[in-house]
């Protein structure tokens, strides 16, 4: 408007809105998200469970023991074997199930929030049993093992690796299945599924 002219008369100018997209409402992109992690996260996982049960005893003789006699590292291969293939045949499946639900996660499909929710209690008292595994089956091999190093350094130092590697990896994956138990409880989340085609807000922002 210039100075000294009448104001526009009413419906002049851009239409509201103009330039921007169209209100409505907005998918949230969270399942399209977690649906990638879960493909490429269980895919990963049971490629690694996969291998450990394929090798056995063999993937442990592959190690450098020259400090550790062979008799005592075969021993202790002994003692966890059989947790171990029950723990990783366990995993495996999690896993191969994950990659699946993660599918139905990319795809906004009903059934996936459901799937999810069981996957992360699952998995979550996978965790448990492994902690239980660990405490009653790995720990005491692991001592067993080190009871025949004579170098005390050595002993120290690799028994603490070993044991702090085994509760690390309840630490390194608890976070995602308590990420798909909280997210696809949400209303938002729930309401998005199996929905009308609508956009995402990275395809907004894009």
């Amino acid at each position: 408007m210039h100075p000294g002219y009448p104001p526009p008369p009413p419906g002049y100018g851009y239409p509201p809105g103009y330039g921007y997209p169209p209100p409505g409402p907005i998918k949230p992109s969270a399942p399209r998200t977690l649906g990638t992690l879960s493909m490429v996260f269980g895919g990963l996982v049971s490629a690694t469970s996969l291998i450990g049960l394929l090798a056995g005893k063999s993937f442990g003789t592959m190690m450098n023991t020259n400090r550790i006699s062979r008799a005592a590292f075969e021993r202790y291969l002994a003692e966890i074997h059989s947790a171990s293939m029950v723990m990783s045949a366990l995993m495996l499946a999690l896993s191969l199930a994950l990659v699946y639900i993660g599918t139905g996660q990319r795809g906004y499909q009903r059934w996936a929030v459901r799937a999810s929710i069981w996957w992360a209690i699952a998995a979550l008292v996978y965790l448990v049993v492994q902690l239980i595994v660990q405490l009653v089956v790995m720990l005491p091999a692991i001592d067993h093992l080190m009871a025949d190093i004579g170098n005390r350094q050595f002993r120290d130092t690799i028994g603490t690796i070993m044991k702090v590697s085994i509760f690390s990896s309840v630490v390194f994956y608890a976070p995602y299945p308590i990420i798909l138990l909280t997210t696809f409880r949400k209303s938002a989340t729930v309401d998005a599924m199996d929905q009308p085609a609508l956009p995402t807000a990275e395809v907004l922002r894009s």
